[in-house]
């Protein structure tokens, strides 16, 4: 965990994470078989199963994302490198350590969908500056 991705702790998957750049998922195998069970009885794929499960943790965070790049000038003031957790837009805990920091979300929000996000800064955005060079034939 940590690596630059957002956590989501949401009330029916848990705390979802971790993609490789490889695009290789690693899931608990007591996940999967829960999975592999409910596309068993809708007739689905696995694949259709979580596409569907994603599509929805998008769709109930989605200006979570916008609400926190907002937030960032205050967050990085505050809590750069700590973990933060954001539910309908306001800042409800932080801390250093994710684990501890999800598990009271857990607690707390059980039936919730909160943001959970490590602090740093954001990347600088690359500037290019082309500027025209006359050659001139046989010089």
């Amino acid at each position: 965990m940590g690596n630059g991705y957002a956590t989501l702790k949401h009330p029916r998957f848990g705390a979802v994470c971790e993609r490789s750049l490889e695009g290789a998922y690693s899931i608990p195998q007591t996940i999967y078989r829960r999975v592999r069970k409910l596309a068993r009885n809708r007739n689905q794929s696995v694949d259709a199963v979580l596409e569907a499960g994603v599509t929805m943790v998008e769709a109930s965070t989605g200006p979570l994302e916008s609400e926190v790049e907002a937030m960032h000038p205050e967050l990085m003031a505050h809590y750069a490198g700590q973990y933060v957790a954001i539910y309908q837009g306001q800042l409800i805990d932080h801390d250093q350590d994710e684990i501890a920091l999800l598990s009271r979300l857990d607690d707390q929000y059980p039936d919730e969908v909160v943001l959970m996000k490590k602090v740093r800064p954001l990347p600088e955005p690359e500037l290019r500056h082309r500027s025209p060079r006359l050659v001139r034939n046989g010089s």
